[in-house]
């Protein structure tokens, strides 16, 4: 797919239309002029529909498990549609989450930035789009995050994150799985070279 930064790049002859999806209220501050802002998968659906926007960024931030699905389902809706197919969508993720990273990548978005739970404004939201390249690709963030990473729920908005290759026993959390699981490191682990079956 052709490389879409030159959209926020100035060889545009107006400014381009972006739309931002905020269910969480972490975009916060006066909205640029060339900025539409909506709080809900449906009026985000809508909303693209009817402007068709150059670029499309979904929030997630602390979205429950539910509320997580119906934003991955509005990134699917999204890339299937023959009028907004083409506008490229970021989507913002509070941490690094393999499960949905691989959901992003199979709806087809095509950017993503871990940007943790800070409130952002539109500064930083341009400066994400500006700089948007070929390692915030869904698929550069799988390379990293470690296939073994899986996720045991806990409640409707809480999951613990576990060792596949530990039978699913073990939870990862903490300098672990900042430092090694979620990194090209874990290429190293012992339990991911020598995963254990249940044969």
């Amino acid at each position: 797919m052709e490389n879409n930064t030159g959209l926020l790049d100035g060889r545009m002859e107006r400014m381009p239309r972006i739309l931002i999806c905020d269910t969480v209220g972490k975009v916060a501050g006066v909205a640029f002029p060339d900025e539409q802002r909506v709080s809900s998968p449906i009026q985000c659906l809508s909303t693209a529909l009817s402007s068709i926007p150059d670029f499309i960024v979904i929030h997630f931030g602390s979205a429950s498990i539910q509320e997580r699905t119906a934003l991955v389902e509005l990134a699917v809706a999204l890339k299937q549609n023959c009028h907004t197919c083409e506008s490229p969508v970021l989507a913002l993720l509070k941490l690094k989450h393999r499960r949905l990273v691989e959901d992003l990548a199979g709806a087809g978005v095509n950017y993503l930035k871990i940007v943790g739970d800070v409130e952002l404004s539109s500064k930083p939201l341009h400066d994400f789009l500006q700089n948007l390249g070929p390692g915030d690709s869904p698929l550069q963030h799988l390379r990293i995050l470690c296939p073994f990473i899986h996720y045991s729920k806990t409640d409707s908005r809480h999951e613990m994150s576990v060792c596949g290759a530990y039978l699913d026993r073990m939870v990862l959390g903490g300098r672990r799985l900042r430092e090694l699981c979620q990194t090209e490191n874990h290429i190293h682990c012992e339990y991911y070279l020598n995963p254990r079956t249940t044969s």
